[in-house]
């Protein structure tokens, strides 16, 4: 089982990583996504996703070149690297940017590539589908939006109700995180308009999944019906109609939301971070870990310094053409 500092440090390594690799403008509005982003991919850092993300396409990838093209040569294409690079990219910060896009649809990233090599097939493009080329373009955006619409009417409901399998959302575990609380006013938004008996949804979400307490449930049932409903959602959960997950009882630090330890996406007068009751440790982490990128690399964001001195050099360069061109007017009008 994974230590405390084992995890931290895990962690650590991985904003390092994304310090290194990355401009800070490419990763200052993870802090909105972890709230956009598929239930449980909230507590997983934004690098790990990317790179699953990635693997997920692959997969899809092949899927569809073995349905549309050719068996043997689905095995060869790659479309995007599923590795982490040692040094900056344009194929791994086109893969970060795609999957962020992915996170803005708020679904499982197998659902949403699935959904997006689908349409493509059905406009009958003749290339396959980069990891960029995922999203909807400004010539098909209405035609992608709108079956988009559909997919998502027809997949969320299931979706939803499958959601939130890690124990993070389990009442054992809850912390008040903006996530949870997220998670457990959809849920139980889905309760309300679900078309289901009531005692089935309470004996699932209470005391199978342990997603809500009882009385937040039953608040949305009618006065007169809520003993009775109770009786038969405990009734129901006793006699083995929905098996109890296990009792995983996590501590704080394996709950850490995707968004943690970013500095550049700290703003503690907005949501999520208003209400985020880790957001001091959070800021105190990402000022560890840009001491420890500049100790490592130089800079707490060596890409950042980097286009910073490029920008000088070209805007040096461009003024010193300017006075040479001055220069040039003066002596021949002098002449």
């Amino acid at each position: 089982m994974p230590t405390r500092r084992s995890i931290l440090s895990q962690r650590l390594d991985e904003i390092v990583r994304i310090r290194v690799l990355l401009h800070p403008r490419e990763w200052r509005n993870e802090g909105a996504l972890m709230m956009n982003r598929w239930f449980d991919y909230r507590f997983t850092s934004p690098l790990a996703l990317t790179l699953l993300f990635g693997q997920i396409y692959q997969e899809k990838l092949r899927a569809h070149i073995r349905r549309h093209v050719d068996i043997e040569k689905a095995e060869t294409v790659h479309g995007t690297t599923t590795e982490l690079p040692s040094q900056r990219a344009k194929s791994f910060t086109a893969l970060w940017k795609a999957r962020q896009r992915a996170d803005e649809f708020f679904l499982p990233y197998d659902a949403y590539i699935e959904f997006c090599f689908d349409f493509s097939s059905r406009r009958k493009r003749r290339w396959t589908m980069l990891p960029s080329q995922l999203h909807p373009s400004p010539t098909n955006k209405e035609a992608w939006l709108e079956c988009f619409d559909k997919f998502y009417e027809d997949r969320a409901p299931h979706l939803v109700r499958g959601a939130g399998a890690i124990p993070q959302y389990r009442l054992e575990n809850d912390l008040g995180l903006p996530a949870q609380v997220e998670f457990r006013r959809i849920v139980l938004s889905e309760l309300n308009y679900s078309s289901r008996p009531w005692s089935d949804q309470i004996a699932e979400r209470v005391y199978a999944k342990r997603h809500l307490n009882l009385d937040s449930a039953l608040d949305l049932v009618l006065a007169e019906d809520r003993a009775e409903v109770a009786a038969r959602a405990r009734s129901s959960f006793e006699d083995g109609a929905w098996p109890e997950e296990p009792l995983v009882k996590l501590a704080a630090v394996e709950q850490l939301p995707s968004c943690f330890g970013l500095n550049e996406t700290i703003s503690v007068t907005r949501s999520p971070c208003a209400a985020c009751p880790l957001a001091n440790k959070c800021a105190d982490f990402g000022n560890r870990a840009m001491a420890f990128t500049e100790k490592m690399a130089g800079f707490a964001s060596p890409v950042w310094e980097s286009e910073k001195k490029r920008s000088a050099r070209n805007t040096a360069a461009f003024r010193s053409r300017q006075v040479g061109a001055v220069e040039k007017d003066t002596c021949a009008g002098a002449a």
